[in-house]
């Protein structure tokens, strides 16, 4: 349209002269408005965003690669209620979880496996095979065959359900949201398409469809192809890696000069009765310097720091000031790359020199894209030949390959969640004494979990009070900053020193687990404090025997009025100077003193379930055993027996302090061991006894007396005295 508005314009103004300039600009002008639309091929950018558009390309997979992928198809947030307490007056607490089901389609060329996958950046599934958030998983491979997944198909119907046949993807049943903030995240994964590397040749022929067109030079660990066109799909792994179409009597091949042979020489093709002259050059072209670019940069996916992106970077010699940058969407390690991008960077110089040379009809033999060697020994690549009557000129470009070798260079620092491998959990459950600034009014039962490694996340536990009955969710129990058990048995020792004699050897679960050394007032004040057993104590001197191995000395035996025993190898230890530890609800903890009462848990992520039995024994519960017990004359025959009262609201040993009671009233039971017929038992409320003469008279030698105090939810142990 522009044309022949200007023509005619310019032939009013200028005439004939005026419409041929008219005409000229109007056709650049038409050009631009009416140009067709470009076409785009692959790019880094399209690898790294999950997307859900529809009509989206989905690539063709080669080698092992990371995408995104595209969501096909998801459910609606699923929505969980958890309701918690509201037992003894206090309200409950209603919290809410949310769970998604989702397809993510990876590739339209069948895949192999399919290895890691990262949500908003950190590992969801390791190279394990564990998963960090609980989902059911399942893959396709993409093959033709393949039927349609049953959750799909029970969502939207059996018949209306698609089968994606042709199309590699991954589905995640009941992925929890609570570690994304309660959305969908954003999904990576590593994909495996072919075994090893892979090279321009494999792609090209998966491609075009014929076996044996195509070579490649260099080895890529894996490449992602799309566009609407073959051509628009191979063009930026074919333009690094220098194939061209090369023809010969056999049929063309796509393939790198530098596979084409050994370079032919051009005097094998030329007349036995004449050799080459200089007229036979018919034109040299030499393109100026400045048009080359300084720098070339190419950028790729590095696999050495978990496929995000690196670039190599190479000088032009004598280029200009131009950077050009090369988006490859393949795989490339740190030091091939750097090769790469120097081969790219010399050919760049090269192809500026264009030789234009005048040949006998005798090399027409020479396939286009063949490699030659001129009389004066340099190397050109055959990129045209034009036969005008008996004669036939050549079109050579310098050709002057680098090696294909990987040169040292550091791919970078990679950034991401370490990679563990799966680790085995362990969950143990303590019966803790009364501690804190109250008396315990329900048994206090800690849970203690961890795994043999960091990568162990936690474990989801359900309290089951009996046989049958229904499990309640008690929450998630982290890892505990050291969980184990006894190496060694530990003897029984005082309560009321300083045991220098004994020692403790540990084995604690994670030999990333560390104890430390704590001076004595530090110890006093109640640091490391620890769970042996059914025995607390405190230690002030940890040694690292070996990793995960520790020798624990200057310990404070009984602590909390526990007992001290004697403890066998392999009696569980824990640190309680831990937040991570998690205690079991006074309601569900009340239900446990039955002894029938179970832990169910599983492992954050996965769906196996293990138990373990909750303890019966309540030791909050229990009083404290009196101290200071002694047994005097009462002046008229008898015997006064007077002691010293513990509490659970105070554990700690008080010099001339009177503790608080901790119960609902104080109230003791005395009684001799063994009982003798008409003698005792005694109930008190106050810490004094007073056995008349003709009483004591009617003990044989030889009893015992034992106090325990009446505490409002059970009897303290026995402070036991002799009386004779």
């Amino acid at each position: 349209m522009a044309t022949l508005v200007l023509t005619v314009v310019g032939g009013i103004v200028g005439g004939p002269v005026g419409a041929a300039i008219g005409a000229a600009i109007g056709q650049q002008i038409d050009a631009e408005i009416f140009k067709p639309k470009g076409r785009e091929g692959p790019r880094l950018a399209d690898l790294k965003v999950q997307a859900s558009t529809y009509g989206q390309q989905i690539p063709k997979l080669f080698g092992t690669m990371r995408v995104a992928g595209s969501v096909i198809w998801a459910t609606d947030l699923i929505e969980r209620r958890t309701r918690q307490g509201g037992g003894k007056g206090r309200p409950s607490t209603t919290e809410y979880s949310y769970a998604v089901s989702l397809a993510v389609a990876l590739s339209s060329r069948p895949i192999r496996a399919i290895r890691r996958i990262w949500a908003d950046g950190n590992l969801l599934r390791g190279s394990s095979g564990a998963f960090q958030e609980r989902c059911t998983f399942r893959w396709y491979a993409g093959g033709e065959e393949q039927a349609a997944d049953p959750l799909i198909a029970s969502a939207v119907g059996p018949g209306s359900a698609s089968a994606f046949r042709g199309l590699a993807y991954a589905v995640f049943e009941e992925l929890e949201l609570a570690g994304f903030g309660n959305r969908i995240p954003s999904l990576t994964f590593e994909v495996e398409a072919d075994a090893g590397e892979i090279d321009a040749g494999l792609v090209g022929d998966a491609l075009l469809g014929e076996s044996g067109r195509c070579a490649g030079r260099w080895r890529f660990g894996g490449y992602a192809a799309s566009g609407d066109r073959a051509r628009e799909a191979l063009a930026p792994l074919f333009d690094v890696d220098g194939v061209r179409l090369t023809s010969a009597p056999g049929g063309w091949r796509l393939i790198p000069p530098a596979l084409a042979g050994a370079p032919l020489d051009l005097d094998d093709f030329a007349e036995t009765r004449r050799s080459a002259a200089a007229r036979d050059q018919v034109e040299r072209r030499r393109a100026p310097l400045s048009m080359l670019p300084g720098t070339i940069r190419l950028r790729h996916y590095e696999p050495g720091r978990d496929f995000q992106l690196g670039q190599q970077a190479s000088a032009v010699a004598g280029g200009g000031m131009r950077e050009e940058r090369i988006d490859l969407p393949a795989v490339l390690a740190a030091g091939s790359a750097r090769a790469l991008a120097q081969q790219l960077a010399a050919a760049a110089a090269d192809e500026r020199e264009t030789l234009v040379v005048q040949v006998d009809l005798a090399a027409l033999a020479l396939p286009v894209g063949a490699v030659v060697r001129l009389a004066d020994g340099s190397i050109w690549r055959l990129a045209a030949r034009t036969v005008r009557e008996a004669q036939l000129l050549i079109e050579l470009r310098r050709h002057q390959p680098l090696p294909a070798a990987e040169i040292p260079a550091e791919p970078g620092v990679p950034v991401g969640a370490p990679d563990w491998p799966a680790a085995t959990g362990t969950v143990r459950l303590f019966d803790l004494p009364s501690v804190g600034s109250s008396a315990a009014s329900a048994p206090r039962i800690a849970i203690a979990a961890a795994g043999d490694n960091r990568g162990w996340r936690g474990a989801d536990c359900w309290f089951v009070a009996a046989p049958g009955s229904e499990p309640v969710a008690v929450g998630t129990a982290r890892p505990a900053a050291a969980l184990g058990a006894l190496s060694g048995p530990l003897a029984a020792g005082s309560d009321a020193l300083f045991d220098l004699d004994n020692r403790i050897s540990v084995t604690l679960v994670d030999t990333a687990m560390t104890l430390e050394s704590v001076d004595d007032m530090r110890l006093l004040a109640g640091a490391n404090r620890a769970m042996v057993g059914e025995e607390m104590l405190q230690f002030g001197t940890a040694e690292a025997l070996a990793p995960g191995v520790w020798r624990l000395s200057r310990l404070l035996r009984g602590r909390a009025g526990t007992s001290v025993a004697e403890h066998d190898a392999a009696t569980p230890f824990v640190l309680l100077d831990d937040a991570a530890l998690l205690l079991l609800a006074d309601e569900w903890a009340a239900l446990a003193e039955s002894g029938a009462a179970r832990l169910e848990w599983a492992a954050r992520g996965s769906s196996e379930m293990a138990e373990v039995a909750v303890p019966g024994t309540a030791r909050a519960l229990q009083p404290l055993a009196p101290v200071h017990g002694r047994i005097g004359p009462d002046g008229a025959g008898g015997a006064v027996v007077s002691w010293t009262r513990r509490s659970r609201a105070d554990t700690g040993w008080r010099d001339h302090v009177d503790l608080p009671l901790g119960e609902g009233r104080e109230a003791w039971h005395i009684a001799l061991d063994p009982p003798v017929a008409g003698v005792g038992p005694w109930e008190r409320s106050a810490p004094m006894l007073s056995i008349a003469a003709a009483e004591l008279a009617a003990i044989p030698p030889g009893r015992t007396i034992g106090i325990r105090q009446i505490g409002d939810f059970a009897r303290s142990p026995a402070l036991t005295l002799p009386l004779s």
